[in-house]
């Protein structure tokens, strides 16, 4: 029984060894590369929580941009739309085309428009040209017609220049006032 107790224990001892280097072969290195696997996963995480903040940034910046857009291009149709009333509408100073009171009252309500809408140059060369109109109509001598379409074509120049056609090299004497 002794011998078999210490066959035993042998055996124990010896399996206990191949064990330990067994362990001590692969568990340094299992550690070694788990420990490597966890460092990199949060590394991972850490990238990915980065490009994630970056890309909520640029997406924000990006819907930014496009609401500013958005609202840039509504003004600019707005514009384009009061600019072509007020195209129309300034027709009633122009000799040959009649002032019935409609138009003049739609040139009121265009007036209005414009000043919530227009460009600073275009309400300038508004001003100017409804000031020659307050002047011609005092003394009709004191501002000639060329003039009077001289300050209507600017107006028109600016309104171009506005809505998008900042290059423009159309100036007022290209313009062509037609009577039938």
């Amino acid at each position: 029984m002794e011998l078999i107790a210490l066959v035993l224990s042998s055996l124990s001892v010896i399996g206990l060894v191949i064990a330990g280097l067994l362990l001590r072969g692969y568990l340094p290195s299992y550690v070694a590369e788990k420990g490597k696997n966890l460092a990199s996963k949060e590394d991972l995480a850490h990238l990915t929580g980065l490009v994630e903040s970056v890309k909520a940034l640029h997406i924000s910046e990006l819907e930014r941009l496009k609401a500013d857009l958005l609202a840039e291009s509504q003004t600019t149709e707005r514009r384009r739309r009061v600019y072509e009333e007020m195209c129309f509408v300034l027709r009633v100073f122009i000799s040959g085309h009649g002032g019935t009171p409609e138009i003049k009252e739609l040139f009121h309500a265009t007036y209005a428009a414009a000043w919530l809408w227009a460009t600073d140059n275009v309400l300038v060369s508004l001003n100017h040209f409804i000031a020659l109109q307050v002047q011609r109509a005092a003394d009709p001598a004191s501002v000639d017609q060329p003039t009077m379409k001289g300050a209507y074509t600017a107006i028109v120049i600016e309104m171009r220049k506005d809505v998008g056609f900042g290059g423009t090299v159309a100036s007022g004497s290209d313009y062509q006032f037609v009577q039938f």
